[in-house]
């Protein structure tokens, strides 16, 4: 049983791990907290269940995926973002915005396909069988998805050491003081959205499989993703990850010891209890401005 729990932990953890990771990437020169992610993920996860994209090779359809939903990502970012911070970076209207685009989303996705879940399989050699290894029961597909995860953190992480991470960090600090030094808040801001729209198509490919492509799984995922985000701290990628493995292995006990129908409530408890402990997150990084 416990086996079982932290072999889920980890397989779903990294799926809300890497929605949060999107988050980062969308805020970082920006502020903003997109609305609309789950919504991305979605449209990632059907493009493969229900179109002709997921006969292509894995790989290709995989590129194929990330390319569209950066598109409809720097499509939000035109008319749900740009216009809110050209008024002033320290708005908020944004929420609404990204809200209404989520909505947008939705709505477009429930007149082009059905409600009924999906079911997409996993690229050949891995599978979703199941192997038994010292007590543990897994897949081969499952150990991909939790490498994915920690291959896209350590990818961020080089990113962030770059000349580009150091001007997104420069921006998210102050965009009129990154303008002076001749750094494009818009130009970044534009490849900043195209990048967390590639990674929230390749998260709806990876979810695919494991909980079946549905219009209505952008929720869920949202909810879940900003909980680990909220948990590991904005802004620091490795911490969401573990925070998505923690937050994980609680939802999986709550299934196995309490009810399936109780694990969104058991996971929120959760997120409530660590912040109180740990309001900074469970890396404790505290955010710093200078002034």
């Amino acid at each position: 049983m416990i086996a079982d729990i932290l072999v889920a932990g980890l397989v779903f953890g990294s799926l809300y791990g890497l929605v949060a990771m999107g988050f980062n990437v969308l805020h970082r020169p920006t502020n903003v907290v997109n609305f609309a992610q789950g919504e991305l993920i979605m449209i990632g996860a059907m493009l493969m269940a229900a179109t002709p994209i997921g006969r292509l090779p894995w790989g290709i359809a995989v590129l194929c995926v990330m390319a569209v939903v950066g598109v409809v990502t720097l499509a939000e970012e035109r008319v749900a973002v740009t216009p809110v911070l050209r008024r002033s970076s320290h708005a908020a209207g944004w929420v609404i915005t990204t809200l209404a685009f989520s909505l947008l989303i939705a709505e477009a996705a429930g007149r082009l396909w059905t409600d009924q879940p999906s079911t997409v399989a996993p690229p050949w050699p891995l599978s979703l069988d199941v192997n038994h290894v010292a007590g543990f029961r897994f897949s081969s597909y499952q150990v991909a998805v939790v490498a994915v995860a920690v291959a896209v953190v350590l990818l961020l992480g080089l990113l962030d050491r770059s000349r580009l991470g150091t001007a997104l960090r420069a921006v998210a600090a102050d965009r009129d003081g990154a303008r002076l030094r001749g750094i494009d808040p818009r130009a970044l801001t534009r490849r900043s959205f195209l990048l967390g729209g590639a990674l929230a198509g390749l998260t709806g490919v990876l979810a695919a499989p494991l909980l079946l492509a549905s219009v209505t799984m952008g929720l869920g995922l949202l909810i879940k993703g900003f909980a680990a985000l909220a948990v590991g701290g904005i802004g620091d990628n490795r911490g969401v990850l573990v925070a998505g493995w923690v937050l994980g292995t609680v939802e999986a006990a709550g299934a196995a010891y309490a009810s399936p129908g109780s694990q969104s409530v058991v996971l929120l408890a959760a997120m409530l209890l660590i912040l109180l402990v740990r309001p900074n997150g469970l890396r404790g990084l505290a955010v710093q401005r200078h002034v």
